[in-house]
């Protein structure tokens, strides 16, 4: 769906100024090169009432940078996750926000959301996934995973359903922002339906890898690039602490 078919009511917030405009951003004026600093999530809802992650549905989405905060609230579609993700993405130096947003309709989107050359923060892409209401992803890592100077994004498709691990490489230049498949994996997961939180996910040691659960939750997996594709090693039973401890560096 292109940017344009999401209906935003945005704001950008100075001191405590609530000024709104229906599908575009308020701005006053801004020096150039503003910097993203942090992100959050806020006023749960239940508008939408989906409850695979536990107390994890938001209208707002909230952007700081180091001149002022951006809001972002959408008509008929909520932010379904546990927290916003600061990550450059591009490669200027300055992180991108990445987060889930839900349509009503259409279920998942994966939401990318950075700064301009003129100091706002605007949604940079809005990839729909799954195209069906009640349909999630879980997004489990980002880093440039295959070393080839680009970022990608690792989630999982339907981590009660489906279980599939994608991973999809983002392309960022000024206005035009795409992503390309760039692996899949079947049979992986990283989140119990209804829990608050999602399990296992990045780890660096110092190559970027995912540690990741099998599709019963028996069994440990981990995620990396070995030189010419994404390969996948058993590295043991499942418990909670196990997988904690999976992500740190031997």
């Amino acid at each position: 769906m292109p940017l344009t078919a999401w209906s935003c009511a945005c704001r950008s917030v100075k001191s405590n100024m609530k000024n709104w405009a229906t599908a575009g951003l308020l701005l006053w004026p801004l020096a150039a090169f503003a910097e993203v600093t942090d992100s959050r999530l806020l006023e749960p809802t239940r508008d939408y009432g989906h409850g695979a992650v536990a107390n994890g549905e938001y209208s707002m989405l909230e952007i700081d940078t180091d001149q002022r905060s951006f809001q972002f609230l959408y008509v008929n579609a909520v932010f379904e996750d546990t927290a916003p993700r600061l990550a450059d993405l591009d490669g200027d130096g300055n992180p991108e926000v990445v987060t889930v947003l839900s349509s009503f309709d259409t279920g998942a989107s994966l939401a990318i959301f950075g700064e301009t050359d003129s100091g706002e923060v605007l949604p940079r892409l809005i990839l729909d996934v799954v195209g069906q209401r009640f349909r999630w992803i879980a997004i489990a890592g980002i880093a440039d995973f295959d070393h080839d100077g680009r970022v990608e994004i690792a989630y999982v498709d339907r981590p009660h359903l489906a279980q599939i691990l994608r991973l999809v490489e983002v392309r960022g230049e000024g206005n035009t922002w795409s992503v390309m498949p760039d692996g899949t994996i079947y049979g992986l997961t990283n989140h119990h339906l209804g829990s608050a939180e999602i399990e296992g996910g990045l780890r660096q040691c110092p190559e970027p890898q995912l540690i990741l659960a099998g599709v019963d939750w028996s069994r440990l997996y981990r995620v990396g690039y070995d030189g010419e594709a994404y390969a996948v090693t058993d590295i043991g039973a499942y418990t909670p602490e196990a997988m904690a401890a999976a992500l740190e560096c031997e």
